[in-house]
């Protein structure tokens, strides 16, 4: 707990690195958007959301904040204060400047150089995971790619999410048998499948170079008390916050 707001701390295992996650709590959103609402895009009052920005920023003091107007893309962007730029990916060496990216059961990454020199961090739905969100982002790190750790943020859980046949051949187009593992076909709709977002994150990492691959312990949709879910909610829901962040050496 951190000035009022229920933040996770996922431990990276990287000296001179720190990370949070955001819960629903501690913010002035209200319903269907309570109480911690941080995105600006859901239909939320500004105002509000404003004011929870403002307090996430007084829970993490002395730090300035990168966001992004994400599109569900590959874009990937050196993490800046100054501006919001279209992208769903980020990096830094800049210390003490806070990465931040929004879910609300895509699959925010966070990925740390082991010596803390640099830290990434990327909004991956399935169509960024399809289309390289993370390996665009690795291909921009001043780092080897097995010198990098990743975690894996909360997102929406194999047993949640069912999908379209589509979103499965994109997938098989890209990777092959690698990924069948990561769909089970689904006992709900006919032609659908249940699909594992972090196995397939795992999959891609572990196949770009990445050894050491955390978290993936969450489920957004079946917790509701501490995670938004699109899903499971709908289209008026509001977002979570993914950090992470060089401290000052």
């Amino acid at each position: 707990m951190t000035a009022g707001l229920n933040l996770l701390a996922p431990d990276l295992g990287v000296s001179g690195v720190g990370a949070r996650v955001t819960t629903r709590s501690g913010g002035v959103s209200a319903d269907p958007y309570g109480t911690l609402n941080l995105a600006l895009h859901v239909g939320d009052s500004p105002e509000a959301v404003l004011e929870n920005r403002h307090r996430l920023q007084m829970a993490l003091p002395n730090r300035r904040f990168s966001w992004l107007k994400q599109i569900h893309g590959t874009a990937v962007v050196q993490g800046s204060d100054s501006e919001v730029p279209e992208a769903d990916a980020q990096w830094t060496t800049e210390p003490s400047l806070v990465l931040a990216v929004l879910t609300a059961d895509c699959l925010p990454v966070v990925l740390a150089a082991q010596d803390g020199s640099c830290v990434a961090l990327a909004h991956a739905g399935w169509r960024g995971l399809a289309e390289g969100v993370l390996e665009a982002l690795l291909q921009r790190l001043p780092v080897r790619t097995e010198e990098v750790i990743a975690w894996l943020g909360p997102a929406i859980g194999a047993q949640a999410y069912e999908v379209g046949p589509e979103v499965r051949e994109a997938f098989l187009t890209q990777m092959g048998w690698r990924c069948e593992q990561s769909f089970q076909v689904s006992n709900r709709t006919e032609g659908h499948w249940m699909a594992d977002l972090y196995s397939l994150a795992r999959h891609r990492l572990e196949r770009a170079g990445v050894g050491v691959v955390l978290g993936g312990d969450w489920c957004t949709f079946s917790q509701p008390g501490n995670f938004f879910s699109h899903r499971r909610d709908g289209p008026a829901t509001g977002r979570m916050a993914t950090l992470v962040w060089r401290e000052v050496s």
